[in-house]
């Protein structure tokens, strides 16, 4: 939405350094950072609804003197279309990855996103693996979003199963933090969204993944925690799984 807004200032005859202005105040609200031109860390850009974050950027632009509402910053997100229809997947194979992990453990899977619906669509289609979601919901279709516990209570009363049997992964501290708050068994953060480790874990990881490939040899392997005193955090080891991080007991 940069470029509506950078319009929305020439079209004002606004002068460079008031849309600079405008823009830092805009990027700011919504977690971007401009000079590494990319996402700050679990900032709303990355874990929060769409509808949240037209309402900070609709607000960051009134503050910095803008005139708009948000009518208009929500048509600004509507001709992005669909944001995610050629995101490449998360890991290589991932239809094969998922295909195998229901095969071998029996699990349910299912996709909870802040993303809307059509965007969702528009991604596990690309992935080829919405014939392998059995459940998903979206940010869009929420009464309250991550952290709150509200979206996965609400996929577990969609599949007759507690939250206690549910792990939760994700990358960003919205995920987690839903992890948490519904109190699920096991919450796995992974590193290949915008949160970062420390984030992760302060906010309810029980392990940190360099990503999800990583998962069945958390589950299909014998560990030992070592706990490192000097740290609140530990090292997990096994013969096929890479160091990464859990909160120590």
């Amino acid at each position: 939405m940069t470029v509506c807004v950078e319009r929305k200032c020439t079209a004002y005859g606004l002068s460079s350094s008031d849309t600079e202005r405008i823009l830092s105040k805009f990027h700011l609200s919504v977690g971007w950072d401009s000079l590494i031109d990319d996402v700050v860390p679990s900032a709303p850009l990355s874990a929060g609804t769409w509808e949240g974050i037209i309402e900070l950027s609709t607000e960051a632009l009134i503050e910095a003197g803008l005139n708009v509402d948000s009518q208009e910053v929500r048509e600004w997100h509507d001709r992005i279309g669909d944001l995610h229809s050629e995101d490449p997947p998360l890991i290589p194979h991932l239809p094969q990855f998922l295909r195998q992990f229901k095969i071998d453990h029996g699990i349910l899977i299912a996709i909870c996103t802040s993303d809307e619906r059509r965007a969702t669509n528009s991604c596990m289609r690309n992935w080829n693996i919405d014939g392998l979601v059995d459940y998903s919901i979206c940010g869009d279709e929420v009464v309250e979003a991550k952290p709150s516990a509200h979206p996965l209570m609400e996929l577990c009363g969609r599949a007759g199963v507690s939250p206690h049997e549910c792990m939760v992964v994700g990358d960003t501290s919205a995920d987690t933090g839903m992890g948490r708050n519904s109190k699920a068994g096991l919450v796995v953060g992974v590193l290949t969204g915008s949160g970062t480790e420390r984030q992760l874990l302060d906010t309810g990881a029980h392990v940190v993944l360099p990503n999800i490939s990583y998962i069945k040899d958390l589950l299909g392997s014998p560990h030992e925690i070592n706990p490192n005193p000097e740290s609140d955090m530990a090292t997990l080891e096994s013969e096929s799984l890479s160091p990464v991080k859990v909160r120590a007991a």
